[in-house]
């Protein structure tokens, strides 16, 4: 297993350029970012280049956080706000050379509305980024952190990409949010291997390192392994003090 740092949890009191080679420094395989927007692309794809840490994804803005709003992508009263939303991701991850964009569903009232819309968003999304060879992910979220997010479950996500019919749309598995919604983790991961493009870790119940916890990652990632996925897992966790006090879970994991 290959190992990211998800820089919008790990090293967020540094400046994104010097997190990326803070997690050089720490032997991470790849980097992630969240919303890297107010950075200058070509300072970002500069220490990309220099590190050698390929930038894995990036999100799709919230929308108006200070009315609840986490994503936009699945809100039929603001599609033309999802495109755009859509369009600055794909710019943006074109010019640092990012992998994939992740594009947040939203806060919904789950209607089926709610689908058809999510559905013309993802179909615009992988039109404009299949021929750039740039992927774009949707992501199972749990409704307790975060209430009424449209996409929840890993069959909702699959039958989703089946309906885009594309093989450019993957689903991020994170064990937090997957493991508090529905739990039977890794006959999940058997059973919808061909639609993950992407696994996120931390410990359960506080979504900290994941050394401890609900989650036996020592048994889990093997196992993932032996079934040939060939990805990486993004370090996406609070740190119980600081990054640098507890990252000394990376070495024991690429021993697995």
């Amino acid at each position: 297993m290959k190992y990211s740092a998800n820089l919008g949890f790990l090293w967020t009191e540094l400046k994104l350029e010097e997190a990326i080679i803070q997690a050089k420094k720490n032997n991470f395989d790849a980097v992630e970012l969240q919303w890297p927007y107010l950075e200058d692309p070509k300072v970002i794809r500069e220490v990309s280049d220099k590190t050698g840490l390929p930038i894995l994804c990036l999100n799709t803005i919230k929308g108006k956080e200070e009315k609840g709003e986490f994503g936009l992508c699945a809100l039929p009263h603001k599609k033309k706000e999802a495109r755009e939303a859509i369009n600055q991701a794909f710019d943006y991850a074109d010019k640092i050379g990012c992998k994939n964009i992740h594009l947040l569903a939203g806060k919904t009232d789950l209607s089926s509305k709610c689908l058809v819309t999510l559905l013309d968003n993802l179909k615009y999304a992988r039109d404009l980024c299949e021929p750039k060879g740039i992927g774009v992910l949707i992501e199972p979220k749990n409704r307790r952190d975060i209430p009424n997010y449209f996409i929840s479950t890993i069959e909702q996500a699959c039958e989703i990409i089946d309906l885009v019919d594309s093989n450019n749309i993957k689903l991020i598995f994170d064990f937090y949010h997957i493991h508090i919604n529905q739990g039977d983790l890794m006959t999940k991961i058997e059973n919808y291997l061909s639609f993950i493009g992407h696994f996120q870790i931390a410990s359960l119940p506080y979504r900290n390192e994941p050394i401890d916890g609900e989650i036996n990652y020592s048994w889990i990632i093997p196992e993932i392994d032996k079934l040939g996925y060939s990805g990486y897992s993004g370090a996406e966790y609070r740190p119980k003090t600081t990054t640098d006090k507890g990252i000394s879970w990376l070495k024991d994991f690429q021993s697995f």
